[in-house]
């Protein structure tokens, strides 16, 4: 039996060896071979984009073939865990039409993978596109403000597409998601578990009006979800927003009140929960946003502070964590944006000499008790002198990708501060005169972070939120948009609003 399969083989062997032979004998080379009809697609963008509801009459496309063309249009949701350009659906609709030209109507908001196939009868060439079916609001800077008896909206500047300049496509618009909105304080958007809660991505608007009301806004579309008010109950309103705490079907951001307390507002359902435990009169939070890796996702952790106390919430199990120095009262709190074992940095001032003063280091340990940073048996810090520093208790910080430093405000100026060495003394950014900043943003989770995978992309712009009494006209508040790789100035919106409360980047969410 051996032997009669080893012929076999052999047998084998031979015939492929005469079917070569063959192919030699008859010319019949590699490079004999006909060349296939080519397909060449030129499109005008990588990106296309459709309104909700609104037929799209596509016909950037332009096919080059010698042959007859036919044409396969294909759409669908990306598979999870993966971005719109890895071009991997995870469910896939094909329309109905074999021409380069697309008429159809979309009806679901979000951003897909979209995919032209061609075939010419000898090739087929397939051309991917990202697919962003819009409410008009998806992408842009959103100001909270109020005109001079109190009435509150949104001013929104959309992020507009290469096509959309290039047609001189409306930027900035004016909205009032809620009827009779008053008192306007701030807006937060969340980043909490974005893949798993989906069009629930919290935007949420806090006011000081006679409820001391919290709205919950659809994000997408600028419509309210829900409401609740803060004053019948706990006699407060809120006074700033800032940091998140978020598990993957539960989210909530969390507040300090006009007394001082904490408070959370549920991103899902709206209600507002007094968080007890810290210290009285609390003066300030703020979103601290770090990476605690090279490769996780960052997070918003909510830093609250005072003079006297700096404190963390971890989580509920953990509790209140505070933190203090003794002899030393704190001016500010900032956070390093990338991975930092102990990314929250304070500046102190010394209470016996008001000129000395002293940077330390802490972190949002989930277990045992906050410390500072401690280095052979000492707490780590970083000493310097001044008469004259540039910040305060309520100078905004914000930090970004792009640079290692924060930036903050202090007068009509942005100043940098690198966190391990004193604040800067001169203004790295100087807004025009009679502008008074009255809140700042990155563009963080926006539009260049969107088109990658990398978490290195983005937050290259800082957006500053003015106004400016002087001004002519009803509207005195202005947005100006500066470029952080050299401090230039990339926009300005001048008049656009009344009085601005807050700023946020508000991203895409699909």
């Amino acid at each position: 039996m051996k032997m009669q399969a080893l012929t076999k083989i052999l047998s084998a062997w031979a015939a492929l060896g005469v079917a070569l032979t063959a192919v030699s004998c008859f010319g019949i080379q590699e490079e004999n071979y006909p060349d296939l009809s080519p397909i060449i697609i030129t499109a005008q963008s990588d990106t296309i984009n459709a309104q909700l509801g609104v037929e799209l009459h596509y016909t950037g496309i332009s096919i080059e073939s010698e042959g007859d063309v036919t044409c396969e249009w294909s759409y669908g949701e990306p598979k999870s865990n993966t971005t719109v350009e890895q071009h991997q659906f995870a469910t896939r609709t094909v329309l109905e039409t074999t021409s380069p030209t697309i008429d159809y109507t979309f009806t679901k908001l979000g951003s897909y993978i979209l995919r032209l196939k061609v075939d010419n009868g000898e090739s087929i060439v397939y051309k991917f596109f990202r697919l962003n079916v819009n409410s008009g609001f998806d992408e842009g800077v959103a100001i909270l403000d109020n005109d001079p008896e109190g009435n509150a909206s949104i001013a929104f500047i959309k992020t507009l597409t290469a096509e959309e300049k290039a047609r001189g496509d409306q930027e900035v618009f004016h909205l009032a998601p809620v009827t009779g909105l008053r008192n306007g304080v701030a807006l937060y958007m969340c980043n909490a578990s974005l893949s798993n809660l989906g069009d629930q991505a919290g935007f949420a608007v806090a006011t000081a009006d006679a409820d001391g009301t919290m709205y919950l806004i659809q994000p997408k579309t600028f419509e309210l979800v829900i409401s609740s008010g803060m004053r019948p109950e706990f006699g407060t309103a809120c006074r700033e927003m800032g940091g998140e705490y978020a598990r993957v079907h539960d989210m909530g951001s969390y507040c300090i009140s006009e007394d001082g307390r904490v408070f959370r507002f549920d991103l899902l359902l709206g209600y507002i929960t007094e968080i007890t435990g810290f210290p009285t009169a609390l003066e300030r939070v703020t979103g601290a946003l770090n990476r605690s890796s090279a490769t996780s996702a960052s997070t918003i952790y909510p830093v609250f502070f005072n003079k006297d106390w700096l404190c963390v919430r971890s989580s509920v199990s953990a509790g209140v964590k505070r933190i203090t120095q003794e002899g030393y009262e704190i001016v500010n709190v900032a956070c390093a944006r990338t991975s930092n074992l102990y990314p929250v940095y304070a500046i102190l001032r010394s209470k016996a000499d008001p000129s000395a003063y002293r940077i330390q280091r802490t972190t949002f340990s989930s277990g045992g008790t906050t410390t500072w940073q401690v280095v052979d048996g000492e707490v780590f810090h970083t000493d310097f002198r001044t008469t004259d520093l540039k910040m305060d208790m309520q100078s905004k910080i914000v930090n970004t990708k792009a640079s290692s430093d924060v930036y903050y405000t202090y007068g009509n100026a942005i100043y940098r501060w690198g966190l391990g060495t004193s604040p800067g003394i001169r203004p790295a950014i100087s807004l025009p005169q009679g502008e008074q900043i009255r809140d700042i943003a990155t563009n963080f989770m926006g539009k260049a972070a969107a088109a990658s995978t990398s978490l290195d992309v983005g937050e290259d712009l800082l957006y500053v939120a003015t106004y400016n009494p002087g001004r002519s006209g009803d509207r005195k508040g202005s947005l100006y948009v500066y470029r952080f790789s050299d401090d230039s100035l990339v926009a300005a919106y001048e008049g656009i609003c009344h009085d601005p409360a807050s700023v946020v980047y508000k991203y895409r969410i699909n």
